[in-house]
């Protein structure tokens, strides 16, 4: 038997509803997924009795399954696992008669019930966990590049064994779209002081690199409702992940150039600000042009940093994303940290 190639791995993601209990994946739940690091830890309780020099037994601890799954930021294809993270989601609204449809994914303070199945299709075998729960995003560019998203995940299990998903079945796992990944180059980025009028052209600027990280503290425990049983190996394993604490939510800019001070004037006054980034893709039809939007009513800017270095000097900023008292102007309704908005083809709810 031929081992696998990395070019033979397909991932699939499908919503799910009883924690532990894995659906199969199948029509339009493929992810173009890159080299993910999801692991799964089983601390050893060795047999340490005294009168043993050496161990006899070692008994497998609890299931730990944590990591990052990244992947290309597209247009259309990722909603489910964006919408999951963010909690607020709804049908999208239809632009005129055409295919092309606008949704908006806002924060919810808790994202409970919010999980699904992830599955790797290994060529020999299939990778499934029954459970996952996206408590994480990071959405990153560097000119020239297409955008990447990682999303930090917490499953419950990762297992081989699966009736549910198999080789066989995920013969029926098609994806939605496998073109069309965001660009840096297509993005406008549009910053200003959040007490200032809305966001306009003059308010353009061109970083040469972005981050937004927004991570939720979420935890699960092991509560012994849950348990893995291989032969007579029996392992506990997390209830679904909830709140244990604020989240943590940054955004990083690196200027290709340093050429004076005004971030660090709005760094010594404390000046806040609002910025949204919109890129830009293909036609989809009419008028309407594939979209994605990332709004932030409310940044504090907590570090300039123009090094000094032999060549160009640059200037990173990074900034503390807050929730705003009250929508700023041009972001109504805006009171979180961030909003995800766009135009794409997707048609339904995909928290529904």
């Amino acid at each position: 038997m031929s081992g696998v190639a990395g070019v033979e791995v397909k991932g699939a993601f499908k919503k799910a509803s009883s924690w532990n209990s894995a659906v199969a994946c199948g029509v339009n739940n493929g992810l173009l997924i890159l080299p993910s690091s999801i692991k799964k830890d089983s601390p050893v309780d060795v047999d340490d009795s005294l009168g043993t020099y050496h161990s006899k037994d070692g008994l497998l601890g609890p299931v730990k399954v944590e990591g990052d799954l990244p992947a290309y930021l597209r247009y259309d294809g990722l909603d489910i696992l964006l919408a999951m993270f963010m909690g607020i989601a709804g049908a999208p609204t239809q632009q005129g008669a055409t295919s092309a449809y606008a949704y908006i994914y806002k924060w919810k303070n808790d994202i409970d019930g919010f999980f699904g199945t992830f599955v790797k299709h290994m060529k020999n075998y299939i990778e499934e966990h029954p459970s996952m729960k996206v408590a994480g995003i990071t959405i990153k560019g560097d000119v020239g590049k297409a955008i990447q998203v990682l999303f930090k995940c917490i499953s419950i299990n990762k297992k081989y064994d699966s009736v549910v998903n198999t080789l066989i079945t995920f013969n029926n796992v098609s994806y939605f779209e496998q073109q069309n990944r965001i660009k840096m180059s297509e993005g406008i980025f549009r910053l200003n002081d959040q007490s200032s009028a809305a966001l306009a052209d003059v308010d353009k600027i061109y970083p040469s690199s972005f981050e937004l990280s927004a991570m939720r503290k979420l935890k699960g425990e092991y509560t012994g409702e849950y348990k893995f049983t291989g032969g007579s190996n029996v392992q506990d394993l997390v209830d679904e992940p909830a709140n244990d604490g604020q989240p943590e939510i940054k955004l990083k800019l690196n200027f290709p150039r340093h050429t004076g001070t005004t971030y660090l004037s709005a760094l010594g006054s404390d000046t806040r600000k609002k910025m949204d980034i919109t890129f830009t893709g293909g036609l989809i039809e009419a008028s309407y042009y594939k979209q994605f939007k990332i709004e932030l009513p409310h940044l504090q800017l907590v570090n300039d940093d123009p090094a000094d270095e032999q060549g160009i000097i640059k200037e990173p900023l990074e900034f503390v994303c807050h929730g705003a008292v009250t929508a700023p102007s041009g972001m109504t309704g805006i009171t979180d940290p961030f909003w995800l908005s766009g135009i794409n083809r997707r048609t339904t709810d995909p928290l529904a």
